[in-house]
C-alpha cells in the first residue's frame, strides 16, 4: 500500500472520516453469512451517538455471537436485544475512545481512535470538524489485537457469559490471514472512504452557503452570525464531547449611539465593534450578535489561557474604539466561561451576576469538573 493510502487510514482523522469508515466496518459485519461466530465491540463515547446507529446494531446483534457497546451515560440505556452495554466513567480513557471492532475466524476490521478534544480549523459545523487520532482498516490481525485489548480493559464489567463467548471467538481465529487480499481490499476501501469524506465536505460547504442565503443567518448590519444560526451550528442533541470557550461582550452604549450621534455613526460604530470581535477568530469559531448591545464569541476546543487572551485583546481594542472613525467612545463589559453542555444556555453558564465594567474579566456560576472558571482583576 502506498504512503498516501496509509496516511488516509491512520493519524489525524476528522469525525466525518471516522463516521464513513465505521459505517464500512459495520456493513462488513452485516455481510456475514452466519457460518462462523462473529464478535463486535464498539465504544460510542456518549449515548446520543449510539442512538443514531441503534437499528444497525440491532441487526448486527441478530447475526453476531456477541455484541458489546460502551458509552458514558447517566441512565440505563435502552438497547436492542442481545446488545450488551458497558457504562463508562466520564474520566476514564475509554470514554474518549471511538472504536468499532469486528472479528470472526477469517475476517477482521476495526476503527480505533481517541478524541483529541480539538476541531479542524476549516470546519463549517462543529460535530464533523472534531479531530481524533487513530487508525482504521480491514486487517484481521489488527482487529484481533484490538478485540483482546478491549476485552481486557472492560474486564469484569462484561458479564461472565459474554466474556466466555468473546474468548470463544478469539480462540477460533487460528488460520493465517489472507494478507494480500486484505491489503488490496483495504486500498480500495481507503480510496472510497477518502473520496466520500472530501465529497461530503464540499457538499456541506455548499449547503452551508445556500442555507445562509435562505435563512439570512447573519445580522444585516454587522455580518455577524445570528442566535438562530448558532443554534443550528451547535445542535441541541449532541453529547458533551467538545468544550466551548465563551466570551460574552456587552457594549451598552450601542443602545443610544444613534440618538446621540446619528444613524451613520451608529452603523459605523457597530461595524467597528464587529470587526474587532472577529479579528482573532478561526474559521471554525463563531461571532454572534445576540442583541443590539450583546455579542458572543464561541471558540470550540480552545485552551482557557487562549480564551482569556482573546477576551483581553477584544476588551482593550474596544476600549480604544474612539480612536477610530466616527470616534465614538463606548464602555465595554466582558465575561469568559467554558462549557460542554448542550443546548447552550448562557444564563446558566455565566450565572446571574452582571458583568463588571472597565473591562474587568468576570466569571460567575458553578461548573462541572470539566469546566474552568477564572476571575481576573480589572
Amino acid at each position: 500500500m502506498n504512503a498516501s493510502a496509509r496516511d488516509a487510514r491512520a493519524g489525524l482523522l476528522t469525525k466525518r472520516t471516522l463516521v464513513i469508515a465505521s459505517h464500512a466496518v459495520e456493513r462488513a459485519a452485516l455481510a456475514g453469512d452466519g457460518s462462523e461466530p462473529l464478535l463486535v465491540i464498539a465504544m460510542f463515547q456518549r449515548l446520543p451517538y449510539f442512538e443514531r446507529e441503534s437499528e444497525v446494531y440491532r441487526r448486527i446483534a441478530g447475526l453476531a455471537e456477541v455484541t458489546v457497546v460502551g458509552m458514558v451515560a447517566d441512565r440505563r440505556p435502552d438497547l436492542p436485544a442481545r446488545v450488551t452495554p458497558v457504562l463508562l466513567r466520564k474520566d476514564e480513557e475509554l470514554a474518549a475512545e471511538w472504536s468499532v471492532v469486528v472479528l470472526s475466524a477469517r475476517f477482521g476490521a476495526s476503527v480505533v481512535a481517541t478524541d483529541l478534544g480539538e476541531v479542524a480549523l476549516d470546519g463549517t459545523s462543529l460535530e464533523p470538524a472534531r479531530l481524533f487520532h487513530g487508525r482504521w482498516g480491514f486487517r484481521r490481525e489488527e482487529a484481533y489485537a484490538e478485540a483482546v485489548r478491549l476485552r481486557d480493559e472492560l474486564g469484569d464489567r462484561v458479564p461472565p457469559d459474554v466474556r466466555r463467548r468473546l474468548d470463544d471467538v478469539l480462540a477460533s481465529t487460528v488460520e493465517p490471514p489472507a494478507t494480500e487480499v486484505e491489503r488490496r481490499a483495504e486500498a480500495a476501501v481507503v480510496h472510497l472512504v477518502t473520496g466520500m469524506a472530501r465529497a461530503r465536505d464540499r457538499v456541506e460547504r455548499l449547503t452551508a452557503r445556500r442555507a445562509d442565503e435562505v435563512r439570512d443567518a447573519r445580522d444585516p448590519w454587522t455580518g455577524l452570525h445570528t442566535p438562530e444560526s448558532l443554534d443550528s451550528w451547535l445542535g441541541t442533541d449532541f453529547a458533551d464531547t467538545v468544550e466551548l470557550g465563551l466570551i460574552r461582550v456587552r457594549v451598552p452604549d450601542l443602545e443610544d449611539v444613534e440618538g446621540r450621534h446619528g444613524p451613520s455613526a451608529a452603523v459605523h460604530t457597530e461595524n467597528n465593534v464587529a470587526d474587532l470581535l472577529r479579528r482573532e477568530l478561526r474559521p471554525v469559531d463563531r461571532a454572534v450578535r445576540m442583541s443590539r448591545t450583546e455579542f458572543l464569541l464561541v471558540l470550540p476546543a480552545v485552551p482557557a489561557p487562549r480564551v482569556w487572551s482573546i477576551a483581553d485583546n477584544a476588551a482593550e481594542a474596544l476600549g480604544r474604539l474612539e480612536e477610530t472613525y466616527p470616534h465614538v467612545p463606548v464602555r465595554v463589559e466582558v465575561q469568559t466561561a467554558a462549557t460542554t453542555r448542550r443546548p447552550l444556555r448562557l444564563d446558566e453558564v455565566f450565572g446571574t451576576r452582571g458583568p463588571a465594567e472597565n473591562r474587568e474579566m468576570v466569571l460567575s456560576g458553578s461548573f462541572d469538573d470539566d469546566e474552568w472558571d477564572h476571575l481576573r482583576p480589572a
